[in-house]
């Protein structure tokens, strides 16, 4: 391998990374509009709602946790340990806030829960966070293309 071609493989792909910005941004919007003005129970008893809300959250998380890898890949900072860390991994890498990191991290973990137990997850629960933390969606991309921005200029 060239000097350039590794060059080339340690930098971020910005295109990559405003694409999955622009997927994650029409991925909350959806979820917004499904959850506006919108109680628990009403959502549950809707058999076609309930799981698109599901889905649209469950790529909204993928669409972040892409980001977060290919940004921890390509600025050399170590493997994580598993999914949830690599939130974690930014905040100490001071791409997101470190509280903000550690309060966001466990969103892999009701992802899984819907994508691989299911049948366990607690839909009150799950809908609950969902809409009082929904403004950490905001947060994220904000802070990601903050880390961009600030990354280009450099």
């Amino acid at each position: 391998m060239s000097t350039t071609e590794s060059k080339t493989t340690t930098m971020l792909d910005r295109q990559f990374i405003y694409k999955k910005l622009e997927m994650l941004s029409g991925y909350t919007d959806t979820l917004e509009r499904f959850l506006a003005n919108k109680d628990i129970e009403t959502i549950k008893k809707d058999e076609v709602l309930l799981p698109a809300i599901e889905r649209y959250f469950q790529m909204t998380v993928d669409s972040m946790l892409d980001i977060n890898i290919h940004i921890i890949r390509e600025n050399n900072l170590g493997a994580p340990d598993e999914l949830q860390s690599t939130f974690k991994q930014l905040g100490e890498f001071k791409v997101l806030d470190k509280n903000f990191a550690e309060k966001i991290a466990p969103i892999v973990g009701a992802r899984n829960m819907l994508v691989h137990r299911y049948d366990k997850l607690d839909k009150n629960l799950f809908l609950r966070n969902l809409q009082n933390n929904f403004p950490d969606f905001q947060t994220y991309l904000k802070a990601i293309q903050s880390f961009i921005n600030l990354e280009t200029k450099t």
